[in-house]
């Protein structure tokens, strides 16, 4: 049996450039699933940041609101305003009464000094 080697050398060439190409595939394939991975862990980091910062914007945003008063305290507080508001149309009722009867009587000791 004679060796062709011209055919040999042409078959060890094509699985050469066949394990190369393969090699190439792996490493492009390998490359991009690191990359993917990469950018993956880096968003994780971004939106693990952003929601710690959120979540203490959160926290402030409870602990101010804990402090505002309630509905019940606004309808109470509309409540005395209003209160306070006839008071003062009472108050400024009888200023108005005091002021008519100093004006009489100023008027009557004026007019008794004639």
């Amino acid at each position: 049996m004679e060796l062709d080697y011209k055919a040999l050398g042409f078959w060890l060439q094509f699985v050469q450039v066949a394990a190369t190409g393969l090699v190439f595939l792996y490493v492009w394939i390998t490359n991009r699933q690191k990359a993917n991975t990469q950018a993956i862990k880096e968003m994780r980091d971004d939106i693990g940041r952003e929601l710690n910062e959120l979540d203490d914007r959160l926290i402030r945003v409870e602990k101010d609101i804990e402090h505002l008063p309630t509905h019940d305290d606004m309808a109470k507080l509309h409540a005395r305003i209003n209160e306070t508001g006839e008071a003062i149309k009472h108050i400024a009722g009888q200023l108005n009464q005091i002021d008519r009867t100093t004006q009489m009587i100023n008027q009557y000791l004026l007019d008794k000094g004639k």
